[in-house]
């Protein structure tokens, strides 16, 4: 956000001049432009876990291909960077976090572009469960940047869910064309208009198909992952399979009512006691086998997006990290360092369970960026 440039510089820089806001701001449109390029999908992932996460942490070093970026946009209007990472961090959080922001609030003939859309996904699934940053300045950036993140994906699945009819009624007033000129063709002015209308109609039958779906799998409330009534789950259980198999039957990106539904689903006919907040070690310990498998899968390119963001994805990668400790199936510190989420840290299953369905959403968008 560059608009936001003087504030966001306030992690790093409580009383910054006039002259630094103003390179800041240059260096954080010039990454802007670069982060655009579908190219650098994977500079991009990289800075949100170093937003999120901070750049002085286990998964970003000195050579790193995106700080090295950001250390040259930076350096190349501010020399007086410091070039060791444990100097420079919170100035290179500060920026990625500006550069952030102005692609969220981009848009594209009204509507959020790609980049936008993985940002807010990303910045949701990571910030959800994650305690809030102890800097109240760092947590506002966050926060602010979470906002935004809302409002992106709440229009991004109103276009996408909005029903049309512009193009039937373009291909209904369809005319036969005049003799045609030399040279052309009648179908260059046919074939257009009819593809629009076949596209138009395919996109509603996945809307109604996504709804379709989506109530007759509440209403049977049977968990295809365990292969029982989510009645006879442990609430845990169920919202962690609950998140998975709704994410599967939604359309990208999600209603945001679809959170709502994995808490309907949990809490439904369970009695208040049992709904109470868990930590994310003893909820770790009602994960089955197939749950696991469900979330973090074995296969090349699920396991390769888990494995390289966990600050983005930290339920995925504790179970990537279960699966790969099969004779200690328990997690230990390292998640903590990794993903950012304390052990002891406690949620209710809905809110675990939503977690999930974040996490599997921002799964199927990675992957699908990652084969497109």
């Amino acid at each position: 956000m560059l608009n936001k440039t003087l504030e966001f510089l306030r992690i790093a820089d409580l009383q910054p001049s006039d002259e630094k806001v103003r390179k800041r701001r240059e260096s954080a449109a010039d990454l802007v432009a670069q982060l655009a390029s579908k190219t650098n999908r994977g500079i991009l992932l990289a800075l949100l876990q170093g937003t999120v996460a901070g750049f002085d942490g286990s998964l970003l070093t000195q050579e790193s291909t995106a700080v090295v970026l950001l250390m040259k946009v930076i350096k190349d209007r501010d020399a007086t960077l410091p070039h060791d990472l444990k100097e420079n961090a919170i100035d290179l959080r500060s920026v990625a976090a500006i550069a952030l922001g102005e692609l969220l609030i981009t848009q594209s003939e009204g509507s959020p572009t790609a980049e936008a859309i993985l940002v807010a996904l990303s910045m949701r699934s990571a910030l959800s469960s994650r305690p809030a940053a102890s800097d109240k300045y760092i947590r506002w950036m966050l926060d602010t940047l979470l906002e935004a993140s809302d409002k992106v994906l709440q229009l991004a699945a109103q276009l996408r869910r909005e029903r049309s009819t512009l193009a039937l009624q373009q291909l209904d007033e369809l005319k036969e064309p005049a003799e045609a000129a030399e040279g052309s063709k009648i179908w260059d002015i046919v074939l257009p208009v009819v593809k629009s209308a076949l596209l138009e109609v395919s996109a509603q039958e996945a809307v109604g198909r996504e709804e379709l779906e989506t109530l007759w799998w509440m209403f049977t409330a049977y968990s295809e992952i365990e292969q029982k009534p989510l009645a006879d789950l442990s609430p845990l259980a169920a919202a962690f399979c609950s998140g998975v198999e709704l994410a599967k039957r939604a359309l990208l990106p999600p209603s945001p009512s679809a959170v709502a539904m994995v808490k309907r689903v949990v809490e439904s006919g369970r009695k208040p006691a049992t709904l109470g907040a868990i930590s994310l070690q003893d909820a770790a310990a009602d994960w089955s086998e197939s749950m696991i498998s469900a979330l973090s899968p074995v296969d090349g390119s699920t396991d390769d997006v888990v494995s390289h963001y966990p600050s983005l994805l930290p339920i995925s990668w504790s179970c990537h990290r279960l699966r790969q400790c099969k004779d200690k199936p328990k997690l230990g510190k390292e998640v903590t360092a990794t993903t950012g989420i304390p052990l002891s840290h406690s949620q209710s299953p809905a809110n675990w369970g939503a977690q999930v369905f974040r996490e599997k959403i921002l799964q199927r968008v990675l992957i699908d960026a990652k084969e497109s």
